[in-house]
């Protein structure tokens, strides 16, 4: 049997690694990195941390990159982010590839983890089959209560809140620089529509 692997699929046809299953508030839109868009270092330096062992036993890869580099220093998380790399697109678009010959939906998926995570009294890791598992690429069922109580499971939650807030940041900021652009154009067409500058400040006595 193939190995299993998390956290990668393809969006269409391109490969992609899913950094983040669901956006906040918005449980049909997810992050991914179209990995064809990054340079060839960059590229293998993300393939061998999702290969890695820490990545593959992570419920979300977003924690892991979180504390990873490239290999010119940047952190990887943020530079993903800051060169507009993350791509948010809906979940039912995303198809995650556990193995080569395998197709899952990833919409499909978030649904099995949510059930798992609503339950009552999730299962042990003992009792989940764990090839059922992997190939939903669905994380290890966890006590819940155990996991808000270490603190990973909130940590992820405003690791995803501050990712969000940063993309309205840029949004916004774009809206802002369109409407001065917009301003400016409106003031060459018709100079007398441009404030005119106040009386400057009365100088001061010696």
């Amino acid at each position: 049997m193939a190995n299993l692997m998390k956290h990668v699929g393809k969006f269409g046809e391109k490969p992609c690694v899913v950094v983040f299953r669901e956006v906040p508030n918005e449980p049909n839109n997810c992050l991914i990195v179209e990995t064809s868009t990054l340079t060839n270092q960059k590229h293998d330096d993300l393939m061998n941390v999702v290969q890695s062992l820490e990545a593959q036993e992570s419920n979300d890869i977003s924690e892991v990159l979180s504390r990873r580099q490239f290999t010119d220093g940047s952190n990887m998380l943020n530079d993903l982010h800051l060169s507009k790399k993350l791509q948010k697109v809906e979940t039912n678009l995303v198809f995650l590839t556990p193995t080569p010959s395998e197709k899952i939906s990833l919409s499909d998926v978030n649904k099995e983890i949510n059930k798992i995570k609503n339950q009552s009294n999730p299962p042990l890791k003992t009792e989940v089959d764990p090839v059922s598992v992997d190939t939903m690429a669905n994380p290890d069922p966890v006590d819940t209560t155990t996991t808000t109580d270490n603190g990973t499971e909130p940590e992820a939650v405003a690791r995803n809140i501050l990712m969000q807030a940063d993309l309205m940041t840029e949004d916004a900021n774009k809206m802002l620089a369109e409407a001065e652009a917009k301003r400016n154009e409106a003031f060459e067409l018709d100079p007398s529509l441009k404030p005119k500058k106040g009386p400057g400040r009365p100088p001061k006595n010696s």
